[in-house]
C-alpha cells in the first residue's frame, strides 16, 4: 500500500504531512473518489471493511449524517486515504507527521505503519467504542429523535480576548463540569463535556460575546468521560497490525516524536480520553526545521495554524491546489 512507501527516498526540504481532524468534511467531498478509476482498489477495500458498497453507503448519508461520529471518522479517514495514494508517490520523504485528533491515527497510514485496510478498520472501531461511551451523555429523552443531530459535546474558544479570559474561563469549566480537550495555538481552546454543562457554560453572563461557539462533535473527544474508550481501543491497537513508523510521528498528547510500536499504541489509545497539545505539536514543527507542512484535508485548519510558526507560504493544505500534481510540486519546490 502506498502508506508503506514513505521514508524511503531523501530529501532536501524537511516536509510534514499534516492530517486532518472532524469538521472540515462537507456533502459531496467523496463524490469525486467514487467514480476515480485509480481509487477502484481502495473503494473495494472500504467496502469491505464497512461490509457494505461504499458509493451505496456515502450516497446513503445527508447533510446532517456526514457530522455524526462514526460517518464523519469514515468519511474523513477515507477521504485523506484517497489523497495520500494519490500524492504519497511523488512526494519525498516526509520529515514528520502529524495529525489533530482522529488525524493522529491517519498519520500512522502516511509514516507507513497501517495499511489501508488496517487503517479504517480501527478508524471505524474507534468511533464505536467512542459512540458507546459517550452514551451516556446522550438525552435521557425517550422520545428523542435518533436520527437528529447530536447536541454539541465540544465548544471552541478563540479570539483576540482568548488569553485575557483564559483563568476565569478554566475556572468556569470546572464549574460547570465541563473539560479542556485541546489546546490550540494562540491561546484557543477546544472545550468538551455533557450538552448541559457546555450549555452552562455558554450562559456564564461575564462571557464576551462570539468567543464560545459549537462544534458539529457528537462526543466529547479527549476528555475523561471518554475513559473506556480508551482503554478499549488500547486492547484493539495491541492486537492489530500497527507496526513502528517509518517517520517519525507526533503525539497529540504532548508534541513528543513517536517512532516505536509501543509508544504509538499507547499514545493513540490514551488521547481518546485525553487532552491534545495541538499548541506544542504545532511549535514542534517549527523545532524540527521543517520547510513545507502539507495538509490533507478536508478543510485547511491545521495548515493555517502552521503558517504561524513557520516560513511565510509554508504551510498548505491539499484542497487549495487545482490538481495533487500542484500540491506536490509545491512541497518540493525549493
Amino acid at each position: 500500500m502506498h502508506g508503506r512507501r514513505c521514508c524511503i527516498r531523501p530529501t532536501v526540504n524537511r516536509l510534514a504531512i499534516l492530517c486532518s481532524g472532524q469538521a472540515g468534511q462537507q456533502p459531496g467531498m467523496l463524490d469525486a473518489l467514487m467514480t476515480a478509476a485509480d481509487l477502484a482498489e481502495l473503494r473495494r477495500v472500504a467496502s469491505a471493511v464497512l461490509d457494505e458498497d461504499i458509493a451505496r453507503w456515502w450516497s446513503a448519508l445527508d447533510a446532517d449524517a456526514i457530522y455524526r461520529n462514526g460517518p464523519a471518522q469514515f468519511a474523513i479517514a477515507l477521504h485523506q486515504l484517497a489523497v495520500w495514494q494519490r500524492l504519497g508517490p511523488t512526494l519525498p520523504s516526509p520529515a514528520l507527521v502529524a495529525g489533530y485528533s482522529l488525524g493522529e491515527l491517519i498519520a500512522y497510514h502516511v509514516a507507513g505503519a497501517l495499511d489501508a485496510a488496517e487503517t479504517l478498520r480501527l478508524v471505524r472501531r474507534r468511533a464505536q467504542l467512542m459512540d458507546e461511551a459517550a452514551a451516556t451523555l446522550a438525552d435521557a429523552d425517550a422520545d428523542a429523535d435518533a436520527d437528529a443531530p447530536a447536541p454539541p459535546c465540544m465548544l471552541l474558544w478563540r479570539g483576540p480576548q482568548a488569553r485575557r479570559h483564559e483563568r476565569r474561563l478554566l475556572d468556569a469549566i470546572t464549574r460547570v463540569g465541563a473539560a479542556v480537550a485541546i489546546h490550540r495555538p494562540g491561546g484557543d481552546l477546544v472545550i468538551g463535556g455533557p450538552p448541559a454543562a457546555l450549555a452552562a457554560l455558554r450562559a456564564e453572563p461575564w462571557l464576551p460575546g462570539g468567543h464560545l461557539a459549537p462544534l458539529r462533535v457528537g462526543v466529547p473527544a479527549h476528555t475523561r468521560w471518554l475513559a473506556s474508550a480508551a482503554t478499549a481501543f488500547a486492547a484493539e491497537l495491541a492486537a492489530s497490525a500497527i507496526d513502528a513508523p517509518r517517520c517519525p510521528v507526533l503525539a497529540g498528547i504532548d508534541g513528543r516524536t513517536v517512532r516505536s510500536r509501543v509508544a504509538a499504541i499507547e499514545t493513540l489509545a490514551a488521547q481518546i480520553a485525553a487532552p491534545l497539545r495541538w499548541d506544542r505539536c504545532n511549535d514542534a514543527l517549527a523545532e524540527a526545521g521543517i520547510t513545507r507542512a502539507l495538509e490533507l484535508g478536508p478543510g485547511n485548519d491545521l495548515a493555517r495554524l502552521a503558517g504561524s510558526v513557520l516560513a511565510p507560504d509554508a504551510a498548505r493544505a491539499v484542497g487549495e491546489f487545482q490538481a495533487p500534481g500542484a500540491a506536490a510540486r509545491w512541497a518540493v519546490a525549493d
